[in-house]
């Protein structure tokens, strides 16, 4: 009988704390510890830059020209600050269909100061034939079929692909106009508005 009590008893504690554990008006509730929960990220854009900013003096680029052309292997693209302070390159594409080379990784310090002409080497642009070909400059890569990011083109003999941008963005005569390069001379050079094909001998 003893033995039988015990086990009562025991059974009865066991039901009275089962009681307390599960009852109650909430006062006294212990509260779970929260398992860390995954929060959205922060938004972003959609597309990610894969490209140097425009630089900051974006206002400036308008003071870069291309005001030559060597033709050959060794020949080269002379690109001018006609401005009147120094230009940050980085970010400035000079371009020959189907190449672009960020300034900023060519001339050095990637700065072109004002007054200064510097000759990008036939290399950066995928040669320099004087059969045809073109040159440009872009503010940006994003867009190189924009009128609003390019700066400054001349095509010579059977042009390049970009000369329909360069119209559109009015510093070109049209995409057919084309320089046809004294053989005399094995360049071109700029000798007024660089949209005035009769400026380029």
């Amino acid at each position: 009988m003893r033995f039988v009590r015990f086990e009562a008893a025991t059974a009865l504690l066991v039901l009275v704390l089962l009681a307390a554990a599960c009852g109650g008006d909430g006062a006294d509730e212990t509260v779970d510890p929260v398992e860390p929960q995954a929060t959205e990220p922060a938004q972003t854009s959609l597309t990610t830059s894969t490209t140097a900013p425009v630089p900051d003096g974006a206002v400036l680029l308008g003071g870069l020209q291309i005001v030559g052309v060597q033709f050959g292997d060794t020949g080269f693209v002379r690109v001018e600050n006609r401005g009147t302070s120094d230009v940050d390159v980085n970010g400035v594409y000079i371009c020959q269909f189907p190449q672009y080379t960020d300034l900023g990784t060519v001339v050095t310090r990637g700065v072109i100061a004002a007054g200064v002409t510097v000759e990008i080497p036939a290399s950066v642009v995928g040669g320099l034939s004087d059969q045809g070909g073109e040159a440009a400059l872009y503010a940006n890569n994003a867009d190189f079929g924009s009128p609003d990011n390019i700066l400054a083109y001349v095509q010579w003999g059977t042009g390049g692909a970009r000369a329909d941008v360069a119209t559109a963005a009015n510093i070109w005569a049209g995409p057919d106009v084309s320089i046809s390069p004294d053989p005399s001379f094995n360049d071109i050079v700029l000798d007024g508005d660089p949209a005035d094909p009769e400026a380029w001998s």
